[in-house]
């Protein structure tokens, strides 16, 4: 009777081995995922079907780690489902529903879309209009002021509109898995900081050898957003102090990124993380609101963490929680 509701069950349906081997599929999970049953029972198949950082939460839970309930995969073709996982006495059960958010996800599209063209349109227009009657003279002195603070202002514009982009795209785009050298993205990122401020007293010290696996390209993004945050909060300090340092653990690098900044009050620091959410004033470097909510965004899909500790005129220092480096080759692994 179970191995008849097994088979039958809507639901896409896997059993893994303790060791990650696929036991068991069903037909549903054979068609959502559009490979026979025969290609995935025998082998670690969530290695390629999901994800990177959705086949490394699987393995986590193999080893009695956190287990996965609910939480949307995709495929590299954009389709989307919710995963869950049971444990079992000896393994895993894994189910793939359709995702109700599959419409959401197309409207992302949309939107993305939107935003990238047709919001973008407008603003040009706007800076462009601006950027000709300030050169053509027909504006009166009086009159100069409020020209110049229309420019800046579809300046702000165009910058949230890239941050909404950035945004949408760290928590869609597919993550390619390789090691990562997390010390010279840092380094690169401080050259950038301080080629945008070549006239700020800084100085930033990374620990050497810091190993992840990851995304290259969205690790930097992420590491641009915090060590830049750390930058834009000394915006009151003499100079920019920032020190990097990280450890291997159990499989896990543990990076923290101490700064000596204005710092926050803890008491707020719920919305540290939240799109839109401004903890200090532009006169102390707030932004857009949407850096950190992009940072959070790369780190989880890697299966990390990122969380802030602080406290008002003290710095701060943020810790960040990644896959380490294992050694293998960094090309052997792609996302599906």
């Amino acid at each position: 009777m179970y191995q008849e509701a097994f088979a039958n069950a809507d639901a896409g349906l896997a059993v893994l081995a303790p060791d990650g081997a696929w036991l068991a599929a069903n037909a549903a999970l054979s068609r959502r995922l559009g490979r026979p049953v025969s290609g995935l029972v025998g082998t670690r198949a969530h290695a390629s079907v999901f994800d990177a950082a959705t086949a490394r939460r699987i393995d986590a839970a193999l080893s009695g780690g956190e287990v996965p309930r609910g939480i949307l995969v995709q495929h590299g073709d954009g389709r989307a489902w919710r995963l869950t996982a049971t444990p079992l006495a000896q393994g895993l059960l894994l189910q793939l529903d359709d995702a109700p958010g599959a419409t959401v996800e197309r409207m992302q599209d949309h939107l993305t879309h939107g935003i990238s063209h047709d919001l973008r349109a407008p603003l040009r227009g706007i800076a462009g209009f601006a950027a000709r009657l300030e050169e053509s003279g027909a504006v009166a002195d009086a009159g100069m002021a409020d020209v110049a603070r229309i420019r800046a202002a579809a300046t702000r514009a165009e910058r949230l509109v890239d941050g909404l982009l950035e945004l949408l795209r760290a928590s869609r785009q597919p993550l390619r898995e390789q090691e990562v050298d997390v010390s010279l993205l840092c380094e690169w990122v401080a050259a950038e900081l301080g080629d945008a401020d070549p006239d700020r007293a800084a100085r930033v010290d990374i620990a050497p050898g810091l190993m992840a696996r990851g995304d290259e390209h969205w690790l930097k993004v992420m590491l641009g957003h915090v060590l830049g945050n750390a930058w834009k909060f000394s915006a009151l300090c003499e100079r920019v102090e920032i020190h990097v340092e990280g450890q291997a653990v159990d499989g896990r690098l543990q990076l923290a990124v101490h700064d000596a900044g204005c710092g926050f009050d803890m008491r707020y620091a719920d919305k540290l993380f939240v799109p839109f959410q401004r903890l200090h004033g532009p006169e102390q470097g707030g932004g857009n609101g949407l850096g950190l909510a992009i940072a959070l965004q790369v780190a989880e899909r890697h299966g990390g963490r990122l969380r802030g500790s602080s406290r008002p005129g003290g710095g701060s220092t943020f810790f960040i929680d990644l896959p380490a480096a294992t050694g293998r080759d960094p090309d052997e692994h792609h996302d599906a």
